[in-house]
């Protein structure tokens, strides 16, 4: 299946990520906040040096209302706590953080979510009225889960989509935020939930969501989301998930249902999602990556594939000083992102499964060993474990170089359209150039300290 339109971002090229700014505190009315707007574009700055300004994606989460899981699925009031001093109102700020970040080959756009309601969201009782969110067969809205000490409802796509509130909200969150000047927009947890009252089914509601989706996309942004969608009637990721609990609730059946006899019901419309599950081996071999990537939770998968890294639980665990987050930010970018970049450029060719994982081929000679961890060009090892040499652009006249444990000597650069180069350290603060050396029979001599990792660039033919 093909794009129903081409999107405007390579996410198999691209480096997308979270960015967790706050959480609401309802109990005092408040807003918990991790990361300012001022803080996030610091952050941005410092990711750009480090990945040496290639595009970026930042997705904000909780921007709005008090934070994350708060206003849904309304998405028009900026978070009040993450302006700083000196800023005429969080929205100003907001799409100063936006125009700021361009400096730094960075994106900023907005995680949402169209699936879930809450009792306090100002349009609750319209979404009640006109058969927006989950009902029991009695007509009484079903509250699926408690988010924050508050009732949380699913919503149907058909009545959210058939009422016109969808629109309406959507254009008022296009209004006050950059969304559209952004091109993307992440929306969380995108699955299709069936109503009792009235009846809908799977084909209805993933009918609306396509409408959802195809709106969107008509107004020039990219929707990315958090799964794989792979529906079947009254199917719930176990009987225990919520929406299972409903379905039995209504004296509906619930019996295993294998996702693989679901269609990909996306495919074509969502060209990205953190969290690719329900998607097999094979299915990766078959669909291309510019097609449909991301970070695949099957660890068997990851390992031979790769991903795209979250970012989000980086600044979430150690904080917003870059001397706290960088390393270990550093260490995924080249470990995990790169490779992941690198094997996109080539065609999948060939699978080969073992009991303890999966070796795939690729043109140009590129095999991935994730049993080895280790990616080779021609039998030349590139990545071995997290020793890591490859180009950072399709041209190969830009190079990085990583090692987790620290390497001397020798390295293999096959690739390098160059003889000569120079190095530079990568840091928090920009490259620190260290001097030029010899390419010679694609080889290079690197003394690389634990963590550490060295731009190399082309300097001569």
């Amino acid at each position: 299946m093909d794009f129903i339109k081409k999107p405007n971002y390579d996410y198999s090229q691209t480096l997308w990520m979270k960015m967790f700014l706050a959480k609401p505190d309802f109990e005092h009315n408040r807003s918990e906040v991790l990361i300012t707007f001022r803080q996030a574009l610091d952050i941005i700055r410092v990711i750009d040096n480090l990945t040496q300004g290639i595009r970026k994606i930042v997705y904000l989460v909780g921007w709005q209302g008090l934070g994350h899981d708060d206003c849904y699925p309304e998405m028009e009031k900026v978070n009040e706590y993450l302006a700083g001093p000196g800023d005429k109102s969080a929205r100003d700020a907001l799409w100063n953080l936006f125009e700021e970040a361009k400096k730094y080959n960075t994106v900023v756009s907005f995680h949402g979510n169209l699936a879930d309601a809450y009792s306090a969201t100002p349009c609750s009782s319209r979404l009640v009225e006109t058969n927006s969110v989950l009902k029991n067969k009695d007509g009484t809205p079903a509250v699926i889960e408690v988010f924050n000490g508050r009732d949380a409802y699913k919503v149907s796509y058909k009545g959210y989509y058939e009422s016109g509130l969808f629109k309406k909200n959507w254009d008022r969150f296009c209004e006050v935020t950059p969304v559209r000047e952004a091109g993307t927009v992440h929306l969380d947890n995108f699955c299709i939930a069936q109503n009792m009252n009235p009846y809908t089914s799977v084909e209805d509601e993933d009918e609306a969501r396509n409408k959802m989706l195809d709106y969107i996309i008509s107004l020039g942004i990219d929707v990315t989301t958090e799964y794989t969608y792979r529906e079947l009637e009254l199917r719930a990721e176990s009987t225990e998930h919520p929406i299972g609990i409903y379905y039995r609730a209504q004296g509906k059946e619930i019996t295993a249902r294998d996702w693989r006899n679901a269609p990909m019901r996306t495919l074509g419309r969502i060209p990205a999602s953190w969290w690719t599950s329900n998607i097999t081996a094979e299915e990766c071999m078959e669909i291309p990556p510019e097609l449909y990537s991301g970070h695949l939770t099957d660890k068997k998968q990851l390992a031979v594939f790769y991903g795209a890294m979250h970012g989000e639980d980086i600044w979430m665990d150690r904080g917003v000083d870059p001397k706290d987050w960088s390393g270990e930010f550093l260490r995924q970018f080249c470990t995990l992102q790169l490779p992941y970049f690198y094997l996109n450029r080539f065609k999948r060719l060939e699978l080969v499964t073992e009991d303890d994982g999966y070796i795939v081929k690729f043109s140009g000679g590129i095999v991935s060993n994730g049993i080895k961890s280790e990616i080779t060009k021609d039998g030349i090892v590139l990545k071995y474990g997290g020793d890591v040499i490859l180009p950072l652009d399709r041209e190969n006249t830009m190079f990085i170089a990583f090692s987790e444990n620290g390497k001397t000597g020798e390295w293999n650069i096959p690739d390098a359209a160059f003889n000569k180069a120079e190095i530079s350290e990568i840091t928090i603060n920009g490259n620190n150039i260290k001097g030029e050396t010899a390419v010679t029979d694609g080889k290079i001599n690197l003394d690389i300290a634990p963590g550490q990792a060295f731009l190399i660039k082309k300097t001569g033919e």
